[in-house]
C-alpha cells in the first residue's frame, strides 16, 4: 500500500511553493511544510500472537493512517560486535511470517505498514537496552559489526520492500555508531534505495542525539524518538504542558529548516503515571504495580498538548505512537498503551482532527 508518497510528495511540493523557494535555493533551504492530509498518524503494534480480528480495523477507526511494527536483532553487549537475527521465532509482530500476515490485514483495514527495527542489546534486566553505547576499540570490530548490521536491515529492507510498507526505519538510537561511522550509514542507505523505494527514515534519540545526524540530507524524514521532558510541576495544568512544547518546538523548527526535511516522531508516548511529564522515556518498573496508582488525566493532558501544539506545525510530517496491544495483552495501566484509558480517546480525537478538511 505505497500511498505514502505520493501524498508526501505532493505535499512537501506546495510547500516549498508556499515559501517562494525552490529546492536549489542553497541561500535559505525552505522550510518543508507537509499537508495535514500527508500527516502519518501511526500507532506501533505489539503482538505476542496474532491479534483479534478486528484489531486492526479498530485502529483504522482511531484514526491512524499506518501500523507500525517492530523487530529485533540481539547483541550480547555493546561492545560484542555480533547481530544475532531471529526472524522466524519470538513474538508474532517480529516475525517475518506475521510481518507479512499484518501486513495483509493492515490493506485490507486501509491502514499503511511502517517497519522500524531495533537492536536489543543484553537482556531485560536493567542493564538492556544500551544500544546508544555500541561502539568499538578496532577496526575489525566495527567492521565486523557493520557487516552483520548491513545484513540485518538489508533483510527489512527487502521485506518493506515485499510487504510494500510506506515507510522503513533505517536504525533506531544508535547514537554512537552514527557519530562515528556516517560513511557507513550513508553507503547503507544507498544499499536500501537500490531495494526499496518507500521513505526512509533514521530514529534519532532526542536527547543530544537528533541535531547531530549528519545524514538527514540522504533521508526523506528527520526521525525523532520524541520523550521530551514538558514539565516537572506536581499535576501540571494543560496550559502548562502545552508551554512546556516550546523550546523543543523551536529546536525542532530548526532542524526542519537546515535540512529542509519534515520531522517525524518515529515514537510519541506517554505511560499513565503521575511523573509522566518529567521522565516520558522511564519504563515501568515491576514493583510499581505495588506502589503506585495509575495517573489517567496526565497520559491524557499529555497527548492533548501535544496535538494542541505540536501536530499542527506545517514543517511536522505526523507521529507514531507507543505503542498498542492485542486486547488479551493490554491490561497494563501503568504502561505506555493508551487503550482502554481516557488517552485513547484524546488520540482519535487528535487524529480526526488532523484528518478532517
Amino acid at each position: 500500500m505505497r500511498l505514502l508518497s505520493a501524498l508526501f510528495l505532493s505535499a512537501l511540493t506546495l510547500g516549498v511553493l508556499l515559501t517562494g523557494c525552490t529546492p536549489g535555493d542553497a541561500a535559505r533551504p525552505p522550510l518543508p511544510s507537509v499537508d495535514d492530509a500527508a500527516k502519518i498518524r501511526a500507532v506501533t503494534l505489539d503482538a505476542r500472537r496474532p491479534p483479534e480480528a478486528d484489531a486492526l480495523q479498530r485502529l483504522k477507526e482511531l484514526g491512524a493512517t499506518h501500523v507500525t511494527l517492530i523487530s529485533f536483532g540481539f547483541q550480547r553487549r555493546f561492545e560484542v560486535p555480533r547481530i544475532r537475527m531471529h526472524t522466524d521465532g519470538g513474538w508474532y509482530s517480529e516475525s517475518d511470517a506475521g510481518i507479512h500476515a499484518l501486513a495483509q490485514r493492515a490493506e485490507d483495514a486501509g491502514l499503511g505498514l511502517i517497519l522500524k527495527p531495533h537492536i536489543w542489546v543484553g537482556d531485560y534486566s536493567a542493564e538492556g537496552q544500551n544500544r546508544s553505547a555500541i561502539a568499538f576499540d578496532t577496526e575489525s570490530a566495527w567492521t565486523q559489526w557493520e557487516d552483520d548490521y548491513r545484513r540485518f536491515l538489508m533483510h527489512y529492507a527487502h521485506l518493506a520492500d515485499s510487504t510494500e510498507a510506506d515507510v522503513l526505519v533505517v536504525g533506531t538510537e544508535l547514537d554512537s555508531t552514527v557519530a562515528a561511522r556516517p560513511d557507513f550509514w550513508r553507503g547503507l542507505i544507498d544499499s536500501v534505495r537500490a531495494v526499496y523505494d518507500g521513505q526512509l527514515t533514521y530514529a534519532a534519540n532526542w536527547y543530544q542525539a537528533y541535531d547531530r545526524v549528519p545524514f538527514w540530507d540522504a533521508l526523506d524524514f528527520v526521525g525523532v524518538q520524541a520523550y521530551f521532558p514538558i514539565s516537572e510541576a506536581d499535576d501540571p495544568s494543560l496550559q502548562t504542558l502545552r508551554a512546556g512544547w516550546a523550546e523543543h518546538q523551536t529546536a525542532l523548527r530548526r532542524i526542519a529548516a537546515e535540512t529542509n526535511r519534515p520531522v517525524l516522531f518515529t515514537e510519541l508516548g506517554y505511560r499513565s503515571v503521575d511523573y509522566a511529564a518529567a521522565e516520558p522515556w522511564t519504563w515501568p518498573r515491576r514493583e510499581e504495580a505495588r506502589e503506585r496508582a495509575p495517573d489517567y488525566e496526565i497520559q491524557s493532558k499529555l497527548y492533548r498538548a501535544f496535538f494542541d501544539r505540536v501536530m499542527p506545525a506545517p514543517w511536522f510530517a505526523g507521529a507514531i505512537v507507543w505503542k498498542w496491544h492485542p486486547a488479551a495483552e493490554s491490561d497494563r495501566p501503568l504502561g505506555f498503551t493508551p487503550q482502554d484509558k481516557p488517552a485513547e480517546q484524546v488520540i482519535r480525537e487528535g487524529f480526526h482532527r488532523v484528518s478532517t478538511p
